[in-house]
């Protein structure tokens, strides 16, 4: 199973989603909707270095009435090693993507709403089958019901494509990408009670994927459909930067072949850190149970956990911990039996270097390791990756990416599972106003 890590850092935009909900979600969605955090704090020293920019290299956005439009363009291009993530005949290529966006922003001084979209399209120099276009739009929105009570929410829809290294199943033995289509929602709310807070929602999400795979019909019906989450937490504040909380969640999933239909419940407790001098983020671990609906596929319960922790090495340096946990379904054969739970755990550190106001220097390491409930398979990702950000000016930003990802499974070539090794790197410029 080949699940990218998921390293992209969102832009906050708003208090929105369920950024307080008890599981992870690492894999929710490619395309998930932009950060949930507030706006960073006006001191500079209670913000991670990627989340600060110097005023004179913000945007300026084009007012619109009561709202504010920001575009951008993102032109980059690349060389892929291994474009079809495979231990044998590997292709190799290179690649060129153009991103249009636009975020539309309320400039209110109560409550929030935006509407943002995009168009991506990607082509390989030499294999125009591995050619690709994602499309998004959404909007999201906050309610100040009062100062210390809000209620947030999002829609949105989206056409994107599972490519070969990034298939939540290696049975897939994807050749080329796979088109599918999300619509993601969601309603959350947010109240402080003195010293006692508490936050949940519900999210939604359905996807369904193409019927044809690599020019062949493709049965997709296992992970085709619908699923539900709903959580919350309660939290108490021990000092003005430190809370702990309890929190619970129930997930459950409709899919258009119910033998895969599943329902999951977290209880866990943990700490969470407000911005300081020194650190910000949160800690838990709990208790999981994961259960197919209809028996077909054997439980798996135990021990959970999630942390997203930002140390402020220096005023100069972060470094941002990560690790998490959830289940997710395949329908991989082996041994007679078809499908399997698979328990799916990642950690990962990031440094952020500022090396200049404007230059920015990233260097990060990931692991994921996925167990199956089914089969003796367990499968290790390991990835190392480095950037290089220049804001040129407000209009501009220019990035160099390098990635090495190295997949590892004790299924070698056994019913489409394959090592591999992959080294991309990218290049490209962001232009905005």
């Amino acid at each position: 199973m080949r699940i990218r890590l998921i390293k992209a850092l969102s832009h906050a935009a708003g208090v929105l989603g369920l950024a307080a909900l008890a599981v992870p979600g690492a894999t929710q969605a490619q395309d998930a909707p932009p950060s949930t955090r507030q706006a960073v704090e006006v001191d500079p020293a209670r913000a991670a270095v990627l989340d600060r920019q110097p005023v004179n290299y913000l945007p300026l956005g084009v007012p619109v009435g009561s709202f504010v439009l920001f575009p951008t363009l993102k032109l980059e291009t690349g060389y892929d090693t291994n474009i079809t993530a495979a231990n044998s005949n590997e292709k190799e290529s290179w690649l060129f993507t153009v991103r249009p966006a636009f975020d539309l922003q309320s400039d209110w001084a109560r409550h929030f709403l935006a509407f943002d979209g995009y168009f991506e399209s990607t082509s390989y120099a030499r294999y125009s089958s591995a050619d690709y276009e994602n499309y998004a739009a959404g909007a999201r929105g906050r309610i100040d019901v009062s100062s210390d009570f809000t209620i947030g929410g999002y829609a949105r829809y989206a056409h994107l494509n599972e490519l070969p290294g990034d298939d939540e199943t290696n049975v897939n033995k994807l050749g080329d990408p796979l088109p599918y289509e999300q619509v993601t929602a969601g309603v959350n709310f947010d109240k402080q009670f003195n010293r006692m807070w508490a936050t949940g929602g519900i999210d939604y999400r359905y996807r369904d994927y193409d019927a044809w795979l690599n020019g062949e019909p493709s049965d997709q019906a296992y992970r085709n459909g619908s699923d539900y989450n709903l959580a919350g937490r309660l939290g108490y504040e021990l000092s003005p930067l430190t809370s702990l909380f309890v929190g619970g969640s129930y997930h459950w999933y409709e899919m258009q072949d119910q033998d895969y239909d599943a329902a999951e419940y977290r209880v866990i407790t943990g700490i969470k850190i407000e911005p300081s001098r020194l650190t910000r983020g949160e800690a838990y671990i709990g208790y999981y149970n994961w259960a197919s609906d209809n028996g077909d596929l054997s439980g798996s319960s135990g021990l959970t956990f999630g942390a997203n922790l930002q140390w402020f090495v220096s005023p100069l340096l972060t470094a941002t911990f990560t690790a998490g946990q959830q289940v997710i379904t395949s329908n991989y054969e082996f041994a007679g039996i078809s499908g399997s739970a698979v328990v799916s755990s990642s950690a990962g550190v990031r440094l952020d270097y500022e090396f200049r106001r404007n230059i920015v220097v990233s260097g990060w390491v990931d692991y994921l390791n996925q167990d199956y409930d089914e089969f003796p398979r367990v499968d290790n990702q390991y990835v190392i990756g480095a950037e290089l950000r220049y804001s040129i000016n407000r209009f501009a930003t220019a990035k160099v990416n390098y990635t090495y990802t190295n997949f590892d499974t004790n299924f070698n070539n056994i019913n489409g599972a394959e090592n591999y090794v992959r080294n991309l790197v990218l290049a490209g410029v962001t232009l905005a106003y």
